[in-house]
């Protein structure tokens, strides 16, 4: 089950990644994503409720370490290897969603579209020598307009 993210919740951990921070493989399987919820390393999130979530990180030590976030979708009905996918917001070059550079400074704002399982993936990192951890925060953003 993905952790429901809350309307009154003003900032949670979607995901752990302990030790030096690094890219999530870019093999989109449930063996690499994780479509359930754990306490201690993270998951999938419940967006349900909200067009779009805020998102940032803390990334302990290093010197001036960042790290760039896209959210992944889940359709459970595909076959692995299939189910998760990205949201492209242009056709040529086909462009993903992504947060962009995040130094723990600020946060930024993902479209999710009320999606019940959604994966906070790293998909890129600079700087990130002597890192520890990183803890990847999320937010509630524009809550979703009945249709």
């Amino acid at each position: 089950m993905a952790r429901k993210i809350g309307f009154f919740e003003p900032v949670g951990i979607a995901r752990v990644k302990a030790g030096g921070i690094a890219i999530d493989s870019a093999t989109l399987t449930d063996a690499n994503i994780w479509p359930t919820w754990s306490g201690t390393t993270g998951g999938a999130i419940d967006c349900s409720g909200f067009d779009t979530i805020l998102v940032g990180v803390e990334i302990a030590a290093g010197t001036s370490p960042t790290a760039t976030i896209e959210a992944l979708f889940r359709d459970a009905e595909a076959a692995d290897g299939l189910r998760w996918k990205r949201m492209l917001i242009a056709v040529s070059p086909a462009v993903s969603e992504t947060t962009g550079a995040l130094d723990g400074s600020a946060f930024a704002e993902l479209r999710v579209l009320g999606n019940p399982a959604v994966f906070l993936r790293v998909t890129a990192v600079t700087n990130s020598a002597n890192t520890t951890s990183m803890n990847i925060l999320v937010s509630p953003g524009q809550r979703r307009l009945s249709r």
